[in-house]
């Protein structure tokens, strides 16, 4: 039985972090996280999943840094990275730090601008 290579749950309430486990899902493409009170920080196994096409993460109580083994990615197959990484309210400080990021959104604001 084929799994489905996607995960869309945007604006499902869902709180928490993501999980290490992640990592373990090798076929996921879509992964829709956005507009749900999830925090933490993203998962360096995500990384491991090397079909990902689209990682929606904006909107969120994610903070950090984007991990470096997420960025390759953008070389593959990954064509799509959203994250809260403008600078939140106004100020100078961006929920997620993000240098591979294909559009950067204002958490507050909802803005999202192209960054490629």
């Amino acid at each position: 039985m084929r799994e489905d290579p996607w995960l869309a749950v945007p604006n499902e309430g869902i709180n928490g972090s993501i999980s290490t486990f992640i990592g373990g899902l090798q076929d996921l493409e879509y992964l829709y996280l956005n507009n749900n009170p999830i925090s933490g920080t993203i998962p360096t196994e995500l990384g491991l999943c090397e079909k990902l096409k689209t990682l929606l993460l904006h909107r969120t109580n994610i903070e950090g840094e984007m991990p470096d083994k997420i960025c390759p990615l953008r070389d593959k197959s990954l064509s799509s990275v959203y994250s809260d990484c403008r600078p939140y309210n106004g100020t100078a400080v961006p929920f997620i730090k993000c240098d591979c990021c294909s559009d950067c959104c204002d958490h507050s604001t909802g803005v999202c601008i192209a960054d490629d």
